[in-house]
């Protein structure tokens, strides 16, 4: 089979990678076409008289490399429920069956691992325990894990593709714009799991008409009669959004984890063909599923995850007929957390450091906001390049100059100002008010904090619980 040129070189250096370790992961953007490089290596493998198999853990991933293998006349067995066992050399596997059937199968040469960056998961290193002495390549566009630990346990080597900006502007890519509408979602007092907010928490504070209706007019102003898929938080959310939409008068249906494979690709077939615009999806369209046709990603749903952020931006950079660009519309400020999906990032198997925050706070330095529009873009034009109205350049901090010469700011003077500031605060409310004039990311504990500093005591649960008391009224207010 005919491989792009930096498809050749990732398996050339992945090739070399594994003379030195085991387990090696190779990196490369959502769109790169990793199932075409599994393809090509599992083809390789059979022509050396080797074993190999592919491992998934969506049953969408299972048929779509199936079909891939099948067109490139490589017979497979499938280790999937409801199929029949095989004794053939090349294997494609549902993770979730395969760590039932270990003991049925001789353990191969060589192990792909889709999505890798779930391969800490039990089932998997069930697997590869089971088959110790297999080569190992994991596959993945974002090796980082939600709850921050590292992959280094898995793999030893990491093996970096070319990044999205490169296959975007080769051509392989679709390129996309990013509209932001302004967001008044208070996200601070979510409660944070594994990584990301706490879901039932985040349907409660996301789940509105006000915001829903406000999706649905972006995109009938934005994207009317694109194909859409909306990332939604849960199957309520999703039904909810679905309802909207067809209220409005545009054709959406939702698509869940319950719902059986036939019914699923019922489903997306009518949103390839164009008769349903809109797919309310929970979860199930953030990774490896290949729907080129896709034109719009709608955030609905909050996320911590920058593998989230990556992958469903991912499943509409794919290039098709008649898209010109991928259309994401951020309704709840992702894009300021996580950056644009074309920033060059090195990846790393080792776990995400305590400096996230700092990083977490830079990820919007270089990106402009639009404030007709609400488009998002990389600051240089003077104008917006989606409207046309004039950019108000975002100024730093300056020194004055005065008379030809700099003049220092006096810090000393600044931080005594804050301090007066802070002392003409004599009560709770007084304190929660300037922790919300300063932006404080918790006003209320910082206010309780300093509260009960002055009565030379630590604050205690019911201060806190008063303090956010006082900072929902002056919110709500």
């Amino acid at each position: 089979m005919k491989l792009r040129p930096y498809q050749e070189r990732l398996i050339d250096q992945t090739r070399q990678a594994l003379r030195r370790n085991q387990r090696v992961l190779m990196q490369a953007p959502t769109g790169a076409g990793k199932t075409a490089i599994t393809v090509y290596m599992m083809g390789r493998a059979a022509e050396s008289g080797k074993r190999s198999m592919f491992i998934v853990h969506q049953n969408e991933l299972l048929s779509q490399t199936s079909k891939a293998l099948w067109k490139q006349k490589l017979e497979h067995g499938m280790i999937a429920a409801g199929k029949s066992f095989s004794r053939l050399p090349a294997q494609v596997a549902s993770v979730q069956t395969l760590v039932r059937r270990l003991e049925q199968y001789q353990e191969p040469d060589l192990i792909i691992i889709d999505e890798c960056h779930r391969s800490a998961a039990r089932t998997y290193q069930a697997v590869l325990d089971a088959f110790p002495n297999a080569k190992v390549i994991g596959l993945t566009a974002t090796p980082a894990r939600t709850d921050g630990k590292g992959l280094d346990d898995t793999y030893s080597e990491l093996v970096q593709g070319p990044s999205i900006r490169q296959l975007i502007d080769a051509g392989y890519l679709s390129d996309y714009e990013i509209f932001a509408p302004p967001s008044t979602l208070d996200l601070s007092e979510i409660k944070t799991r594994m990584g990301d907010y706490d879901k039932k928490e985040l349907e409660q504070t996301v789940d509105k008409p006000t915001i829903t209706g406000d999706a649905v007019a972006t995109y009938r102003k934005h994207a009317g009669g694109k194909r859409c898929v909306v990332m939604c938080v849960s199957i309520r959310h999703a039904e909810h959004v679905m309802e909207s939409y067809r209220a409005s008068g545009v054709p959406a249906e939702m698509i869940e984890g319950s719902m059986t494979n036939r019914e699923r690709e019922q489903v997306l077939d009518r949103f390839r063909s164009g008769e349903t615009l809109v797919i309310a999806n929970v979860q199930l369209l953030i990774e490896g599923v290949d729907i080129p046709s896709i034109e719009v990603v709608q955030w609905l749903r909050p996320t911590q995850s920058l593998i989230i952020w990556m992958q469903g931006n991912g499943r509409g950079l794919r290039p098709s007929d008649g898209k010109d660009k991928l259309l994401i519309l951020d309704q709840v400020g992702n894009w300021s957390k996580h950056g644009l999906p074309d920033e060059d990032r090195e990846w790393t198997l080792e776990g995400r450091k305590k400096r996230k925050r700092k990083q977490d706070d830079e990820a919007d330095v270089n990106v402009q906001q639009c404030k007709h529009c609400f488009h998002i873009f990389r600051p240089g034009p003077d104008k917006c390049p989606a409207c046309g109205q004039p950019v108000e350049v975002r100024k730093k901090a300056e020194i004055q100059v005065v008379d030809g010469e700099l003049e220092k700011i006096d810090l000393e003077a600044e931080r005594k100002a804050r301090k007066q500031e802070q002392g003409k605060s004599k009560g709770l409310r007084d304190l929660v008010l300037l922790g919300v004039r300063r932006g404080m990311k918790n006003p209320s504990g910082w206010a309780a904090h300093v509260y009960c500093s002055r009565a030379g005591r630590k604050p205690r649960p019911e201060d806190y619980q008063q303090a956010k008391r006082i900072l929902a009224e002056v919110r709500a207010a």
